[in-house]
């Protein structure tokens, strides 16, 4: 929310859709449990409602709707020699991200 104002839902073919509603939150969890309250539709990544999903409990209302990609960044205070720590764990969240549904 922006201003007092919901922000607009833009899918990949640049469709938007402006929410109107009585709820509104940038808080996911609250959304999920809205969701699952019958509040509504919710506008959640698919990973966080997997499980809802698979046992019935929440829908997906526009399958055939893909939202835009969204590139990830990891910003990193070691100059350009990043510590094997670091690196190790840049590689693990490259795997993590890797397994996410699309």
């Amino acid at each position: 929310m922006r201003s007092g104002r919901p922000l607009s839902v833009t899918f990949a073919d640049g469709t938007e859709i402006m929410p109107d509603g009585r709820f509104d939150t940038d808080d996911g969890g609250a959304i999920r449990h809205a969701a699952l309250a019958g509040a509504g539709i919710a506008h959640l990544m698919q990973f966080a409602v997997k499980e809802d999903l698979n046992a019935g409990r929440l829908l997906c209302v526009v399958p055939d709707m893909p939202l835009p990609t969204m590139p990830v960044h990891i910003v990193h205070a070691f100059g350009r020699q990043l510590p094997v720590r670091a690196r190790l764990f840049v590689e693990f969240l490259v795997r993590q991200m890797g397994r996410l549904d699309r």
